[in-house]
């Protein structure tokens, strides 16, 4: 397929003027948030499939609430900085499927911590307008100072002198997670939000089940189980 990247960043940048990273809710009042992540039944392969999963948790107790999935062909190679026009059809196909309404979605990806502000965090959270979060397990762009090597430990990030987000080392050893706002939330309530769904591992509960989830789920379809 032909590609215009710049006809995408344009677009990624009109996007971004849409942009709300002022809280819209008061995070003390969070019920339920959300965990999306994705993969490929095959990821050198193109087409492939895409497989998208949704997970629902109490925000207090981290129980499972719900779970979907969704399956769509995807053609659209693996483009940096281009995720979502890779990943979100398939996202969004899921996210038709959900019953509970979350307060907060937390997806595998970046938010504003990205060259135009448009990580799949921030397209998913303007194209739906719900509030969300990127928790992205590397650097992608941004300067900051290694956070101390002891649990919850983090250092903001910034971009061009702007303070987009946080490195955060939820573990001691560990590698730290970049933290961002997606949309209708600030930097500061993105962070809280993620440490409060920290529980006994490096990511947050929420795209860690959805991770977990997606991998037993492709396991079954490579072998004719689903």
């Amino acid at each position: 397929m032909d590609i215009d990247i710049k006809k995408l960043e344009e677009e990624q940048l009109r996007l971004a003027k849409k942009l709300n990273l002022k809280d819209r809710i008061d995070i003390n009042s969070i019920k339920t948030v959300a965990g999306i992540d994705l993969t490929f039944t095959d990821i050198w392969k193109n087409p492939t499939t895409g497989i998208a999963c949704i997970v629902v948790l109490d925000y207090k107790t981290l129980e499972l609430k719900e779970k979907v999935f969704a399956e769509k062909e995807v053609d659209f190679p693996y483009i940096p900085t281009f995720l979502a026009y890779r990943e979100l059809p398939t996202i969004l196909e899921a996210y038709k499927k959900l019953t509970i309404k979350p307060d907060v979605f937390i997806l595998d990806g970046m938010g504003i911590l990205h060259p135009r502000k448009m990580g799949i965090a921030s397209h998913f959270g303007v194209i739906t307008d719900e509030v969300s979060i990127g928790c992205g397990k590397s650097k992608l762009i941004g300067e900051y100072e290694e956070p101390e090597n002891k649990p919850i430990s983090y250092k903001p990030v910034y971009v061009n002198g702007e303070f987009r987000g946080y490195a955060v080392r939820t573990k001691k050893n560990t590698n730290p997670i970049f933290i961002s706002p997606g949309n209708n939330i600030s930097v500061e309530s993105s962070l809280k939000v993620v440490l409060n769904t920290v529980d006994k591992y490096k990511l947050p509960e929420p795209t860690r089940l959805a991770h977990n989830f997606l991998q037993e789920y492709r396991r079954k379809k490579l072998k004719g189980e689903i």
